[in-house]
């Protein structure tokens, strides 16, 4: 008969047995729990890792947008700033005209006085040279006039060219800049998206809001620049010489611009001088002299002609004499191409899509993508350069105020572009 083995013997072994079950299940929810956080923490780790990336993404395309947008800012500025001086140009024609038709009055001022002194001791001779002086310099002033304008045409038309050539090297340029930003600053990101067509904001693109164009509307337009913009010789040139009791003698005269059908530019100038004499029942206008110069089109014969400094309506007897003998400066002369900003809602974008180099990609990795957007605007600051209408000043391409700023894109946009990525 085996012996008893003592009952706490027996207790004791299955109470140790018991607690070494009992520390192997907890080695095993340990182990489990810091397997279960390290992959949590991992996870973590690359969630924060890929949203970083894809910040560092976002930002390389905000800034490949804004090389974009300085360098499209600069070309709409530039553009301005040739406008203006294609307008300033334009008026020097003009001006030139009217140092032409100033001259041609002077002289036949003093042919006129020549002839009326010529009984005059000592006087008539230093009018007899003046007069000589005067006709002598008639056929040099002629030419250099009209050497002067085209010199003013050359500079117009080369700086309308000018627009053309830089126009097509910033886009370029801005296309290279872009390229050179994300590359120089991630070698494994590439641009993938410019402004392209599936993009809502295709009509608000750089290129699109700018033409150059010769349409009769714009044509029209820039004549009525350079006739606003003339300085006041050209505008009105008239002025009383002397009053004396009955006597009085007035000068009159200006140069008017106007735009013909086939896009031709027409610069007319009319300068006159008029003795009026006030008699108690009549009065009586005595010619003094006058001169007359035309581009493309004669100055009107009418006696209610507007402009020209109210020669027609002040001096209109030696403004009849004059216009019969105008003289045509024999010079054609057409409106530049200019670019002018097409008036819309909303101002130009420019978008870019930058995206990871498949190559760098982990096999059955997505590559990750961001997008950038800058919004080129208009401002003239009224505590600056304020109007003198005190209005503000709309977006166009005769002021250098063009300028950059980030803008934000749409959710539906940036499916849109997801989906083409």
């Amino acid at each position: 008969m085996k012996p008893l083995i003592p009952v706490a013997k027996h207790a004791a072994a299955y109470h140790s047995a018991s607690k070494q079950r009992q520390r192997g299940m907890y080695l095993l929810l340990t182990a489990l729990l810091a397997a279960g956080t390290l992959f949590v923490l991992m996870q973590i780790i690359a969630l924060s890792q890929k949203v970083q990336r894809q910040t560092e993404i976002e930002q390389v395309a905000h800034y490949a947008a804004e090389s974009m947008g300085v360098i499209a800012a600069r070309d709409l500025n530039l553009k301005a700033i040739l406008n203006r001086a294609m307008l300033a140009n334009e008026m020097a024609i003009g001006q030139i005209i009217g140092l032409h038709t100033w001259y041609e009055m002077s002289r036949q001022t003093s042919t006129n006085i020549a002839t009326v002194t010529v009984w005059i001791p000592y006087l008539n001779s230093v009018s007899a040279k003046l007069a000589q002086l005067m006709n002598q310099m008639r056929a040099p002033m002629r030419s250099g006039v009209k050497s002067a304008i085209v010199l003013q045409q050359w500079v117009i038309h080369g700086l309308a060219n000018a627009q053309q050539v830089f126009h097509q090297a910033s886009w370029l340029a801005s296309i290279a800049t872009a390229i050179d930003v994300v590359e120089g600053t991630d070698k494994r990101l590439e641009v993938v998206l410019m402004n392209h067509q599936t993009l809502l904001d295709l009509d608000n693109i750089w290129l699109r809001m700018q033409s150059a164009t010769t349409s009769p509307s714009n044509r029209q337009d820039y004549v009525d620049m350079v006739a606003d913009s003339r300085d006041p010789f050209s505008r009105r040139r008239t002025y009383r010489w002397f009053s004396a009791f009955n006597v009085a003698a007035h000068k009159a005269g200006g140069s008017e611009v106007s735009a013909l059908p086939d896009g031709r530019i027409a610069w007319r100038s009319l300068d006159t001088s008029q003795l009026h004499l006030q008699y108690l029942l009549h009065n009586q206008y005595l010619p003094i002299g006058g001169g007359a110069s035309y581009l493309q089109q004669r100055l009107p014969s009418a006696r209610n002609s507007p402009g020209y400094g109210d020669s027609y309506r002040i001096n209109w007897t030696t403004s009849r004499y004059t216009v019969r003998n105008q003289q045509n400066l024999q010079i054609q002369h057409r409106s530049p191409n200019y670019f002018r900003y097409q008036s819309v809602q909303r101002a130009p974008q420019i978008t870019v899509a930058v995206r990871e180099r498949i190559e760098e990609v982990e096999q059955n990795g997505t590559p990750q993508w961001g997008v950038g957007r800058v919004e080129l605007y208009f401002h003239r600051p009224k505590e600056l350069w304020g109007r003198e209408d005190n209005k503000q000043e709309i977006a166009n391409l005769h002021n250098a105020l063009w300028q950059v700023r980030r803008k934000n894109i749409l959710e539906a946009e940036r499916r849109l572009i997801g989906a083409q990525l």
